[in-house]
């Protein structure tokens, strides 16, 4: 029990590393707000004293603790949001601070009632954490706040002081670091003219408290981002295209298989890769040149078979993170062990330089090869001072100490040490003959920080050490069995003794050694960004080459030339899975057909036959190569879906209210240039009700904004809009009925399907067949009923005819109405509109009939 009477509360004893574990999970899987309190009392009288808190956004005061010693595999964002008005047009300031890439990135943007811009923005950022004005005006508060709960995104609500802009200047003053020849004042950069943004900056700062750390100040870089630069994604698209890993498909097919784009994209070989290609995912570009770029030099890779696989097996397994060592470096907290590590890296990149340099392809050269080259260079002191400063022979055994030459006490303590050593090596001579088993190969002295100085033999060996009480094992693990003996015992103590004076004598020196190190913290986060490019990039080209059926290089377009084609496209995720995928075409053509519906049975692949054109979209404008025969792609703005049934039921939002949110913003956001995905529309209510949104919508899309759309469906009527429309065009995914078995083809061809085949699905899943049976009882009686409206009229176009003949009574009938004239008494009156019925009744037409029967 932690606390006294009577606040006790119960508790739990948590390991050091537990305790890590415990708050990563807490921050960065449940996103959870923690909080850390420290008895300052005794245990008597116990004074519990908040220490330190964070959130998924703020990991500031919790960095120590999850990141020590691990690389940081994600980028933690969190964003501020500032409404306001100008020219009677709703404002959104926006700022998004990184404190990994120590960068703020700024931007304002007129936007409807449904927030849908900042929607986009928030898919594209990907913040784990969202500041918001307490006592926001109510109707927005509860909108933006529903946009942030799509997307994931913790809400922390702030006072509105905080969003004042008026320190904003001095602050970033201190926190910027100003380029070369850049006037050294905020004032002078375009950014400082965007007020909203800017409130939402002060309200950033003041949450994480960045002016107080001392290693944050002339660290951060700010910029503006510019919403013409990406393709815009909606939460929809993201869950529908399974960009990102999702808990509720992580077990599904083959188990650990990867699920997500990102999961088969990401063959990165460094965290600053991992980190870089969550966010290009998220920000596809559109501007056709740097696509261009990054499509050369994965076909460069994918070509070049021994410089792609010594890249990804060799040269950049050797890469730390050089991000994280280098906010390290600058906030002064570093370690010899992190110099070392960035030195080793440093010696390694001109092999890396020399293999890129023998590349004679432009996009490679200037990606890479001439700033490497550079910045390699701008590394020298760099390297003499680790070389002159720290011992790299103990650092090759895990010792990371000070050169012993700096100090006289130094000296003495490493002559200690080194004797120690000698010794060391003399009991592991005199063990390896009392084993009867060979010194350095078999029989192996290591050392680590926890332990200091052990034995190791392989498990095989294991036999050795029964009945010789002169050795303590010290634990046993699938590496081997690790032991002492007495003497190792008093060694190990007597070397470790040494080891720690030293490790206190060094302390001034590393201080000093620091110190001059984080002057080159700036130039070595600069190469671990050239590195993070070069390692997506090579991933790319590694998932080209080891698919099932290799990808292709898309031949991008540019947005005027209209066109969208993919040959015999398949899907990654499935693929992957090993199932036989069955590829099919996708083609639009500006003033041919932009818009496509598709019918076809259940389970038959109209789902993963659109996600297959959004998949290959994103991949193709991310820099990636596609999973098709050939793809011919002109640039989009947008990549919209409404794609699933997904209840929101922790949100108060049902299937249909999710349905009508979603095409809702779609309707805002897309144009003409745009990719529209769109499954399934209309099924959260009535049949009818269902049918007519679902045909205005398509409607809509075709007619008035002519955007690229796949639209699948099972209401059939709406595959009547081809005759009404020349750009919109059917088609169906085959099955195949023989002896009342239903046989599902997956094949995509020109034409309608009207038969869902639901029967059939329900058999093939094992209902009942009681169940079964009397589905098939209410499905004829069903279709009786509807053959009764037609009766005599198996012709589709006498049927056609007979509906075109009552719409153009009704019309008749209303126009006539409507002419009456307004003088005429309620009885004149009711007796002209009984004349008009019975001339329509006259007709004898059943559609009429039917609507009249069941009025």
């Amino acid at each position: 029990m932690i606390g006294a009477d009577p606040y006790k509360t119960e508790g739990v004893i948590l390991k050091k590393n537990h305790f890590e574990s415990f708050i990563r999970d807490l921050l960065l899987v449940k996103q959870y707000r923690v909080e850390v309190y420290v008895n300052q009392g005794s245990a008597k009288n116990q004074n519990w004293v908040l220490e330190y808190k964070g959130s998924p956004g703020n990991l500031t005061q919790f960095e120590d603790t999850l990141f020590g010693n691990n690389d940081v595999a994600v980028s933690v964002h969190v964003i501020a949001v500032k409404l306001g008005m100008e020219a009677k047009s709703r404002i959104v300031g926006l700022s998004c601070v990184d404190t990994t890439a120590t960068s703020f990135s700024v931007c304002e943007f007129q936007d409807n009632e449904s927030f849908s811009n900042l929607e986009s923005m928030v898919v594209t950022l990907a913040p784990k954490e969202c500041l918001l004005i307490q006592g926001e005006g109510s109707y927005e508060f509860q909108t933006l706040k529903q946009v942030m709960e799509r997307n994931n995104v913790m809400v922390t609500t702030r006072k509105r002081s905080e969003f004042s802009s008026e320190s904003v200047i001095q602050d970033l003053n201190t926190l910027i670091k100003f380029k070369k020849g850049q006037q050294q004042n905020v004032q002078s950069l375009p950014e400082i003219n965007l007020s909203f943004a800017m409130s939402a900056t002060s309200a950033l700062i003041k949450y994480l408290d960045l002016t107080s750390d001392e290693g944050n100040l002339n660290q951060f870089a700010i910029d503006q981002i510019k919403e013409s630069r990406y393709l815009k994604l909606d939460s929809a698209a993201i869950k529908a295209l399974n960009i990102e890993s999702r808990a509720d498909t992580s077990s599904i097919l083959n188990g650990n298989a990867p699920t997500s784009i990102l999961d088969i994209l990401d063959k990165c070989r460094t965290s600053q890769g991992h980190r870089l290609l969550a966010q290009w995912i998220r920000q596809p570009l559109k501007d056709l040149c740097l696509i261009k770029e990054r499509h050369d030099i994965v076909e460069t890779l994918v070509n070049d078979n021994e410089l792609r696989t010594n890249l990804s097996e060799d040269h950049l397994r050797r890469i730390p993170d050089l991000q994280v060592l280098a906010k390290k470096l600058a906030r002064k907290k570093s370690t010899l062990q992190d110099l070392y590590k960035i030195y080793m890296c440093i010696s390694h990149l001109p092999r890396l330089l020399e293999q890129l340099s023998n590349i004679d392809v432009i996009a490679l050269k200037t990606m890479f090869s001439d700033p490497l080259s550079e910045l390699i260079t701008d590394m020298d002191k760099f390297q003499q001072m680790v070389e002159q400063t720290i011992d790299l022979d103990s650092a090759e055994k895990g010792d990371f100490l000070v050169r012993a030459e700096f100090d006289d006490e130094l000296k003495e303590l490493k002559n200690t040490m080194d004797e120690a050593e000698a010794k060391l090596q003399s009991e592991l001579g005199k063990v390896a003959n009392d084993l009867s088993i060979e010194a350095g190969k078999t029989l192996k002295l290591e050392s680590n920080q926890q332990l200091g100085y052990y034995f190791r033999v392989t498990l095989k060996e294991e036999k050795v050490l029964r009945n010789k009480k002169q050795y303590i094992i010290l634990d046993s693990n699938k590496s081997g069995v690790r032991f002492r003996s007495n003497k190792l015992n008093d060694l190990n103590d007597e070397y470790i003794v040494a080891r720690d004076k030293y490790t206190v004598e060094q302390k001034k020196v590393v201080t000093e050694i620091i110190e001059i190190a984080a002057g080159y913290s700036s130039t070595i986060k600069a190469i671990g960004n050239v590195l993070a490019s070069l390692d997506v990039l090579t991933a790319f080209a590694s998932v080209a080459v080891s698919a099932n059926k290799p990808y292709v290089r898309p031949e991008m377009l540019p947005t005027e030339a209209g066109e969208f084609n993919l040959t015999q496209v398949r899907h990654p995720c499935l693929e992957i899975q090993g199932v036989d995928f069955i590829a099919n075409d996708i083609s639009f053509k500006r003033g041919e057909c932009h818009f496509r519906i598709i019918t076809g049975p259940n389970m038959g692949g109209k789902s993963t036959y659109i996600r297959s054109a959004g998949v290959s979209a994103l991949m193709a404008h991310i820099g990636s190569f596609v999973p098709c025969d050939q793809a011919r792609i002109s640039l989009l703005d947008c990549i919209l879906a409404r794609v699933g049934a997904d209840d929101s039921q922790l949100k108060g939002l049902s299937t249909f209210m999710m349905e009508m949110i979603e095409t809702a913003a779609i309707l805002k956001t897309a144009t003409c240039n745009s990719l529209v995905l769109i499954d399934e529309l209309g099924r959260g209510t009535s049949t009818y009700e269902g049918c007519g949104i679902a045909w205005s919508i398509a409607e809509y899309l075709a007619k008035e904004i002519k955007c690229y759309c796949l639209f699948a469906t099972h209401f059939h009527e709406i595959t009547k809009l081809e005759e009404e429309v020349s750009a919109v065009k059917n088609q169906h995914v085959t099955a195949l009925v023989d002896d009342n078995k239903l046989t599902l083809l997956y094949k995509v061809k020109p034409g309608i399907c009207d038969q869902s085949f639901g029967i059939h699905v329900a058999k093939m899943a094992n209902f009942p067949q009681d169940v079964i049976e009397f589905a098939k009882r209410k499905q004829a009686e069903l279709e009786d009923y509807q053959d009764s409206v037609f009766e005599g009229s198996d012709n589709p176009q006498k049927k056609k005819d007979i509906i075109k003949e009552a719409e153009v009574l009704i019309a008749e009938f209303i126009s006539k109405c409507r002419n009456l004239d307004k003088s005429l008494s309620d009885a004149e009156l009711e007796d002209k509109i009984s004349t008009f019925k019975r001339e329509v009744l006259s007709h004898e037409n059943p559609y009429i009939k039917t609507l009249l029967s069941a009025s």
